[in-house]
């Protein structure tokens, strides 16, 4: 062995500090973005944040500010608030209020208790007893249901709080709630002794009943949904692709602080100035660039899915990032973080534009359709259905190959068909009219 010197000449890609500055800001969603410019100003001192920049802009209808208000989340009650208000009305002894307090707490968002009992009388020093006569107390309190261990004992708390109580209901969901959401009804009318007809009405009174309590109720403050983009149309038909300028703050150079700073003559000061200008500079170059790859990126949508625009989104062509990647110029990646979290305000409502991509199925005459219009033509299908024999997935696989030229195979109408959380044919089928 013997030590040497050598040369060696090799191309390689590396990622530059504001190469992936530049990848992340394309692929942050509005809010996030003004969220990353707040802390680039707490990082660089000359750095200014300046909010209430006057911009002209085309005057808005009435229509167009009713779509910007779907936009704003409201602030609901959370199901733990709702509840702890009703504990006045209990009027419980302290040991037993602050137990109810601590099983409320211990809810999910749906409202149903996970924790184990014995779990949760082992982390407070009390019996198991005494925790499941809080739960009782806490599943008398409103929604009904609220407080159940899991859905048979939900639909049942629900079912005991009816005016009128339905004892067949009660048995079915108490003994034999499985069997009855299996759809194993004749079996289970030879048990129980009652006819199909009875099981079908049962089956719609449970339907009436709610499987998640506390849905109603936000858990947490509701995002606010900012669009990125905003798609117009004109007066001669065409669209125009207007860039959200609003979704974050103007950026600044404290020219102030800069004069200090060279009136000192520190060349260390000059030095860290001149560095934090120049990531200043990169930072603004990289928020334009950000704004043209989605300007371009839309107007390349319009273009691909102008029916979409002008029909809704049941008109959807099928779409992938790839193709548009290639008309875009870039790799297939930089659309995917493109579309990432981001919204585009359109006159049919305000879309996400992962949206507008889906995967192509084949149609007549060599056209295509998108899973898109194949799932709402699904839909169609079974919506229309004779509910007392319901389509297989089969038989809506060949009603879409001979009335709409679509030729999928069975698995993937089961497939879009789950998506739409759809039950299988054997669990729509419905006795209303058996005896």
């Amino acid at each position: 062995m013997r030590a040497e010197l050598w040369q060696e000449q090799r191309l390689q890609l590396s990622l530059t500090k504001e190469l992936v500055q530049a990848i992340e800001l394309l692929q942050y969603s509005a809010l996030d973005l003004e969220a990353f410019l707040y802390e680039q100003s707490l990082e660089n001192p000359f750095l200014e944040i300046r909010r209430g920049r006057m911009r002209r802009r085309t005057s808005r209808t009435d229509k167009d500010r009713k779509q910007w208000l779907e936009n704003i989340s409201g602030r609901t009650e959370t199901l733990a608030g709702h509840l702890l208000a009703q504990l006045p009305g209990l009027m419980l002894p302290a040991k037993e209020e602050r137990m109810v307090r601590h099983l409320i707490a211990a809810l999910d968002e749906d409202g149903y208790l996970r924790v184990p009992l014995a779990e949760l009388a082992a982390r407070f020093s009390v019996s198991e007893q005494e925790v499941e006569r809080a739960l009782r107390f806490v599943q008398s309190l409103d929604p009904p249901g609220v407080g159940a261990r899991d859905l048979a004992e939900c639909l049942l708390l629900q079912l005991e709080r009816r005016p009128e109580r339905d004892e067949l209901a009660e048995t079915i969901v108490r003994h034999h709630f499985v069997a009855f959401a299996e759809k194993a009804w004749k079996t289970l009318a030879k048990q129980l002794g009652v006819s199909l007809g009875e099981l079908q009405r049962v089956f719609e009174l449970i339907r009436t009943l709610e499987p998640r309590p506390g849905i109603h109720y936000a858990n947490e403050t509701p995002h606010f949904i900012v669009p990125d983009l905003i798609v117009t149309r004109q007066a001669d038909g065409g669209w125009i692709v207007t860039y959200n300028d609003d979704i974050h703050p103007e950026l600044g150079w404290n020219k102030e602080y800069e004069r200090h700073i060279v009136a000192v003559g520190d060349r260390h000061a000059e030095r860290f100035m001149k560095e934090k200008y120049r990531q200043f500079t990169w930072l603004a170059k990289s928020l334009e660039q950000r704004k043209q790859t989605l300007v371009h990126l839309m107007g390349i949508i319009i273009d691909r899915q102008r029916s979409c625009f002008e029909s809704g989104l049941s008109a959807l062509k099928p779409m992938t990032m790839r193709e548009v990647a290639e008309e875009l110029g870039v790799h297939e990646s930089t659309v995917s973080r493109a579309v990432r979290h981001k919204y585009v305000q359109t006159p049919f409502g305000t879309i996400e534009l992962r949206r507008f991509f889906s995967s192509a199925a084949t149609a007549g005459a060599g056209e295509t359709a998108s899973s898109v219009q194949v799932k709402a033509i699904i839909q169609t299908l079974i919506s229309a259905e004779d509910r007392r024999a319901p389509l297989s997935d089969q038989q809506l696989a060949d009603l879409l190959r001979d009335q709409h030229g679509i030729a999928i195979s069975r698995r993937t109408v089961a497939k879009y068909r789950e998506q739409l959380r759809i039950p299988s044919s054997a669990k729509r089928k419905q006795y209303t009219s058996l005896p």
